[in-house]
C-alpha cells in the first residue's frame, strides 16, 4: 500500500463554497507535554490514560505537530467537553512532532489521535505499517468536500488522514510601512526586486528571513519556484524514471538563486542565526517590510501585536503569470489501536464526529484563519486576499510526496548553500540525496 501523489488544478468551486467575503506549518508550545522527550511523553500518556479511567471518564491522547494551531484545537476541545463531560480529551502540542511520534510508534504507544500532513513521508510510513485507521467507512467523512477525500485515498482505497484546513505561501507585508513608503506591491520579480533596492535605499530591511529553522528554508524555496512549477507530482515521476533532475531543472535552478540573492543581499543579515518564533515578533513589530511565510502564520503575527496591519501578496515570478500551490494544513488521522479499543473507540468516533462537524469547523477557521475542509464553513480572511484571488484563478492542491527521508536531508542541504555551498554542488547533491532515499525506501 502506497500513497498516490496528486496534483490537481482547483476549480474555483473547491475553495470559494467555503470562502466570504474575500473570496475565499512550527509561535509558542502549548499544552500538556510541550517541551519533554518523546519517552517523558509516553509515560505520562498512560498516566493521563489510567487517571482518566480510574475517574470514571474516556481519556483520549490527541497530539497536535502544529503549535499556531494548539490554541484552537484547545478551544474546539473545550466547546467538545461541555456537550460530552463523560470523554476526557487531553491535547499534547509538541515542538518536535516528527521525533515524539515516531519515538511513540516504535513503543507501540501512537496517541489515540494525532494531526499530521498527509504529503509528509512519516505519515505515510505510518499507513503503510498498518498503525492508522482506515476512516474511509466514517460517517463523518461526509462532513468533508469530498474532492479532498478522493484525493487523499491511498492505493488500497483507504482514508488514514482527513483534513481540516488548507494552507498556502506567500509574503506578508507590513501595510503601514508600504503606505508611509508610497511603495506598491509587486507583480514580477523585478518589481519585487526594485522594491527591495528601494527600501536598502531607505537604511531599512525589506525581508525578514528565519533560516535557522530548516523548516523554513525549505518552504522559501517551494515559495519561489512554485509560482512556476504549481506542484510536484510530474517532476517527482520524472526524478524516478531518470527524465528530470534537479541539476538540470530550470525552475530548481532559478528559484535556489533567487533565494541565495534575497538571503545575501535583502535580508537582516546572518539568517541562519534567526528563527521563526523570533522572526514572527521581530515583523509583528516592524523590523522589516516584508515576510515570506504560510497563511498559518497569521494568527502568531497577531498575537504578537494585535495592532500589525498585515496582509500578503503572491509571491511574484518573472513573467506574471502565476500559479498559487495549495496544501492540506492541517489533518487528522487515529490510531489503528485506538479504533480497535472497544474501551475508547466510540469515544474517539465521538469526538471526531465533533471535530469535523460545521460548528467545529467553523470555530477553526474563525481563530486560525484558514480555508476549511469542511462543508458549510465560510472563511472571511480580508488580510490573504490577493492569494486567495489567485487561488480560484490559479490555484494547485499539491499534495505529491517524496521519499522517505529526503525532506529532511533537503532542508539541510539547503542551509549548506548559506554557508557557501554552490548552487549547481547542491541541486546536483540533492539528485544523489532522492537516489538514496529511494533505494533505502524499496529495502
Amino acid at each position: 500500500m502506497k500513497k498516490k501523489a496528486v496534483s490537481v488544478l482547483l476549480a474555483i468551486s473547491m475553495l470559494a463554497a467555503g470562502m466570504m467575503g474575500c473570496g475565499k506549518q512550527a509561535a509558542t508550545d502549548s499544552t500538556g507535554a510541550a517541551a519533554e522527550t518523546p519517552a517523558a511523553q509516553a509515560s505520562e500518556s498512560k498516566e493521563a490514560a489510567d487517571t482518566g479511567a480510574s475517574s470514571g471518564a474516556v481519556e483520549i491522547e490527541f497530539v497536535n505537530q502544529k503549535r499556531e494551531a494548539a490554541d484552537t484545537f484547545q478551544a474546539v476541545i473545550d466547546k467538545f467537553s461541555e456537550q460530552n463531560p463523560d470523554i476526557k480529551v487531553t491535547l499534547n502540542t509538541t515542538p518536535d512532532g516528527s521525533g515524539v511520534l515516531m519515538t511513540r510508534a516504535s513503543s507501540d504507544t501512537l496517541p489515540d489521535i494525532l494531526m499530521h500532513w498527509p504529503t509528509d513521508a512519516q505519515f505515510v510510513q505510518f499507513a503503510n505499517e498498518g498503525l492508522l485507521a482506515d476512516l474511509s467507512g466514517k460517517d463523518y467523512t461526509g462532513n468533508i468536500v469530498q474532492s479532498y477525500i478522493e484525493d487523499l485515498k491511498m492505493e488500497d482505497g483507504g482514508i488514514y488522514c482527513l483534513p481540516i484546513s488548507l494552507n498556502f505561501m506567500g509574503v506578508y507585508y507590513n501595510v503601514d510601512k508600504f503606505t508611509e513608503a508610497g511603495f506598491s506591491v509587486p507583480q514580477t520579480w523585478d518589481e519585487l526586486i526594485a522594491l527591495c533596492d528601494k527600501i536598502v535605499e531607505k537604511g531599512e530591511v525589506p525581508f525578514l528571513l528565519p533560516n535557522k529553522d530548516s523548516w523554513t528554508v525549505s518552504q522559501l524555496w517551494d515559495n519561489i519556484g512554485g509560482k512556476d512549477r504549481g506542484g510536484y507530482t510530474d517532476f517527482y515521476t520524472g526524478l524516478d524514471d531518470g527524465s528530470q533532475s534537479y541539476a538540470a531543472d530550470a525552475i530548481a535552478n532559478d528559484s535556489m538563486e533567487k533565494m541565495v540573492l534575497l538571503t545575501e543581499k535583502y535580508s537582516q543579515g546572518d539568517t541562519l542565526s534567526l528563527g521563526y518564533d523570533q522572526a514572527i515578533n521581530d515583523f509583528a513589530t516592524g523590523a522589516a517590510y516584508m515576510f515570506i511565510q504560510g497563511s498559518w502564520a497569521l494568527p502568531s503575527i497577531q498575537a504578537a501585536n494585535p495592532d500589525a496591519n498585515v496582509e500578503m501578496f503572491p509571491m511574484p515570478n518573472d513573467s506574471g503569470d502565476m500559479k498559487q500551490p495549495v496544501g492540506v494544513d492541517c489533518a487528522i488521522c487515529v490510531s489503528a489501536k485506538a479504533a480497535a479499543d472497544p474501551a475508547k473507540s466510540e469515544a474517539v468516533d465521538k469526538f471526531m464526529a465533533y471535530l469535523f462537524s460545521t460548528e467545529a469547523g467553523q470555530m477553526y477557521s474563525d481563530m486560525d484563519h484558514s480555508p476549511s475542509a469542511i462543508t458549510g464553513v465560510t472563511a472571511d480572511i480580508p488580510q490573504d486576499k490577493l492569494v486567495l484571488d489567485l487561488i480560484d484563478k490559479a490555484g494547485v492542491l499539491d499534495l505529491a510526496v517524496p521519499p522517505t527521508g529526503f525532506e529532511d536531508t533537503k532542508r539541510s542541504e539547503i542551509q549548506n548553500v548559506f554557508m557557501g555551498t554552490s548552487v549547481p554542488d547542491f541541486l546536483s547533491q540533492l539528485d544523489e540525496d532522492w537516489k538514496t532515499a529511494r533505494e533505502a525506501e524499496a529495502q
